[in-house]
């Protein structure tokens, strides 16, 4: 019903079914080179998350730890040598800043990135929706002035509260038509609050929203899966970046999985709002679970905003589906015993892991200080006990 439905809408045209079809992959048209496997059939992704930059411009550390977050992104990206980065939310403390200086602190957060000509994209969070800043200004800026490396977009959702939801294909070769991995993007939208010098501002109505927009977005994930089937014979494997973590990682979080569990996620998930569940995260979910389909396709969801959780777990109660945290990547925002030594996750895509009966990803989180911990391979073996 759902193809069917697509086709009816379609414009008609004298192009071939599959190039008319094609054109309505919103990963496509965005006018970007093609990213790709590198010459070994690898493909890594930095994902920085919680930089928090501009937290204390007025105060004589503030400067400092913006400093601090830079070198550590200088570090990891230095040892890591990654093809992409994902900024996984909280890029600024938007509450501390001020309407007319706010996306300079944006500069210096993309600033390691850009100048290692690494392409990026990003997601926002809850303090990057403020009084003085908001998800699609932030969006707007860096298509503005990074259009060279930057692929974050704005698809759906609505504005300017909710609307970085879009996807980008990366291919294993520059001649491939279907891509090798898709990675996802979300906005999880919620909203703090101006400066104190502004009043702290009430929560504007269409803004007071803990969960990917659920009205929208999982429409948006069934209708571009459904084309890729149609027009790519198959669902690429997929990687989805979302900053405030799904509800079912307050399931997972008190299981023994590698990593910190020191700032566990519950009730700070999608769908929680005043303290209080509303399951309006649910079809957010659901749309993830319709696109694994039970064959593995959907190789991580990873989110930040809890600090100290850099853990990766899989079980029934996710469909099986691996739940992954960022950690602690700025020096900007609270910090919890394990978190203190800044990180970033990684992961290191390859060919012939995602070409198997069910595809694998290997994961680990890198540290300013140059070491790796909690390297692991997210599949079907990984902590096979409890699925």
């Amino acid at each position: 019903m759902l193809l069917a439905a697509l086709l009816l809408v379609m414009p008609v045209a004298a192009a071939p079914l599959a190039h008319s079809l094609s054109c309505t992959l919103a990963g496509l048209a965005t006018g970007k080179n093609k990213l790709t496997f590198d010459a070994r059939g690898n493909f890594k992704v930095v994902s920085f998350s919680d930089m928090h930059f501009g937290e204390g411009e007025e105060v004589d550390w503030g400067p400092q730890q913006d400093v601090n977050t830079s070198r550590v992104h200088s570090i990891v990206l230095d040892n890591e040598k990654p093809n992409y980065v994902v900024f996984n939310g909280d890029l600024i403390t938007g509450e501390n800043v001020f309407a007319d200086n706010a996306t300079k602190y944006l500069d210096q957060m993309y600033a390691p990135t850009v100048a290692r000509n690494v392409p990026f994209s990003s997601t926002h969070g809850n303090h990057d929706n403020t009084l003085a800043i908001n998800h699609q200004e932030e969006i707007d800026y860096e298509q503005a002035h990074y259009s060279a490396l930057s692929h974050t977009r704005s698809d759906v959702g609505v504005k300017p509260w909710g609307s970085g939801n879009y996807w980008v294909p990366v291919y294993a070769k520059k001649t491939d038509v279907v891509p090798a991995v898709i990675m996802w993007f979300f906005d999880s939208r919620a909203f703090t609050m101006g400066k104190p010098s502004d009043g702290n501002g009430p929560i504007p109505d269409a803004a007071n929203f803990y969960w990917v927009d659920e009205n929208v977005v999982p429409q948006y994930i069934k209708q571009q899966s459904a084309v890729m089937e149609l027009v790519w014979k198959k669902v690429p494997p997929a990687l989805v970046f979302v900053h405030i973590p799904v509800q079912k990682a307050d399931i997972l979080a008190p299981l023994p999985s590698p990593g910190d569990h020191d700032d566990e996620p519950d009730p700070a998930t999608q769908g929680f709002l005043n303290g209080t569940y509303t399951g309006l995260d649910v079809p957010f979910w659901n749309a993830l679970v319709d696109l694994d389909g039970g064959h593995g396709t959907v190789l991580a969801v990873t989110s930040g905003h809890d600090h100290g959780e850099s853990w990766c777990a899989r079980a029934k109660a996710s469909s099986g589906v691996p739940i992954c945290f960022n950690g602690h990547s700025g020096y900007g925002g609270y910090v919890t015993p394990n978190s203190q030594v800044r990180n970033a996750r990684v992961f290191e895509l390859n060919l012939g892991d995602l070409r198997k009966k069910v595809p694998v990803v290997r994961t680990w989180n890198s540290y300013e200080n140059s070491t790796i911990t909690d390297e692991v391979v997210l599949g079907p073996e990984y902590m096979k006990e409890y699925n």
